[in-house]
């Protein structure tokens, strides 16, 4: 009964949120739903055949989860996966009613849910996963998480309550410490030790004074390992075996998120020959916000990438930045991008200095263009009004990049959809 009523009353909520005309609605069925039927989420994950994966960590969530998903997907599973990136307890419940029957049925083999650092243990409060993936812990928004010890602790307190097997990142060492003591199977992902200036920890982040940790490999065997990239292009060891790739996925960063993607899957899925599982994720595309490529009527390209926190931005100036494409930062200061802008603070812009921002955007767009101003990066103009500023920057010739906090980039997305058409 609880099944039917929950269900039910999901549905009834999204219809009334959609009928309304609210775009940003996607958690209220699932506020509705665990208010009155508190019950409700366990009830319904617990039928499923294959139980729950969730996969958290500061950065990187949506893009491998749809990574893990295709792959499952690939396979022959039918996966439950919460594909908005709405990864609190209540989108989880918003997407499970639904996708479930009107009698209140999951037609699903497993699900893979991406949750938020500080919401994934009260899922586990609620049905025990199978498989928890761990990619990274690090400075995120300080309001919410405070310091990155903090952020570490909640990540492991999820990675400990898997049943099966944990898969972690071995470059990490806040959570690869925590994997050491945990009572179930422990895989490890990582990447050469050649790449790991690539793809800085928290520690080398936010190293002043010439005071940067020494970049040490990980000291456990590697389910799978990053051993180099260029361009799209990839090479991975699975199971003491080399695969080249190519991936659909843009950003340095991806390439050590598919690492775990497919550490993930090759456990779960352990009877699959490695190579296929390789051949299928070059097929994957970019996830929503998260590098997708818009082809502007002028003809130029337009990416857009989501930032939110120290880790990110760097990674993003690393991978987008190129000479002669033009560029522009939104940065919105609302709940969910975070209140709190200290953290622009403590991301180096100096390698901007040889280019030119063209616009800063969004309600901190002074704020933006004042920073880039003390690392002598110059910025040609602060427009705060984001449809402006995008209407002005989709006029310059050459091909673009905007970097984007979660809500500039959910209005950004909307107004190239209608510019654009659609993503490349």
């Amino acid at each position: 009964m609880r099944r039917v009523v929950g269900t039910i009353l999901g549905k009834s909520v999204a219809k009334a949120v959609k009928l309304r005309g609210k775009s940003s609605g996607q958690s209220m069925p699932g506020l509705v739903v665990e208010t009155l039927i508190p019950s409700y989420l366990g009830v319904m994950l617990r039928k499923l055949p294959e139980g729950v994966v969730i996969i958290t960590g500061t950065n990187g969530k949506t893009t491998t989860t749809k990574m893990v998903v295709e792959l499952l997907r690939a396979n022959g599973k039918r996966v439950l996966t919460n594909a908005t990136g709405s990864n609190l307890t209540r989108g989880i419940i918003s997407t499970v009613s639904q996708q479930a029957t009107a009698t209140g049925h999951l037609p699903f083999d497993i699900a893979v849910f991406e949750l938020d650092e500080a919401y994934a243990y009260r899922l586990t409060n609620v049905v025990r996963a199978r498989f928890v993936l761990a990619l990274n812990a690090s400075r995120d928004q300080l309001d919410r998480f405070g310091e990155v010890d903090a952020v570490a602790k909640l990540i492991g307190e999820t990675m400990l309550s898997a049943t099966e097997c944990i898969i972690v990142n071995a470059d990490d060492k806040r959570l690869s410490a925590i994997a050491a003591n945990a009572n179930t199977d422990v895989q490890y992902f990582g990447v050469a030790p050649s790449l790991l200036k690539f793809f800085p920890r928290d520690d080398e982040l936010v190293a002043v004074g010439g005071s940067t940790p020494t970049l040490e490999a990980a000291h456990v065997p590697l389910a799978v390992e990053l051993l180099s990239f260029a361009d799209e292009r990839a090479t991975y060891r699975v199971d003491k075996k080399q695969f080249k790739t190519t991936l659909q996925v843009t950003g340095q960063h991806n390439f050590q998120n598919a690492a775990g993607a497919l550490a993930l899957v090759h456990a779960l899925l352990s009877a699959v020959d490695p190579a296929e599982l390789v051949k299928q994720l070059s097929q994957v595309q970019p996830a929503f916000g998260r590098g997708q490529a818009f082809r502007l009527k002028n003809g130029s390209e337009l990416q857009l990438n989501l930032v939110k926190n120290p880790a990110s931005f760097r990674q993003g100036l690393a991978s987008y930045v190129r000479p002669g494409t033009a560029s522009m930062i939104a940065i919105n200061d609302n709940v969910a991008d975070s209140r709190d802008m200290s953290w622009l603070w403590d991301i180096d812009f100096t390698s901007l200095q040889d280019s030119k921002i063209a616009l800063t955007t969004g309600v901190r767009a002074v704020d933006m263009a004042l920073r880039l101003q003390y690392d002598e990066v110059p910025v040609g103009a602060i427009e705060p009004d984001i449809e402006k500023a995008l209407s002005a920057f989709c006029k310059k010739p050459g091909d673009k990049v905007v970097f984007a906090s979660y809500t500039a980039m959910l209005r950004l997305y909307a107004l190239l959809e209608r510019k654009a058409g659609k993503t490349l």
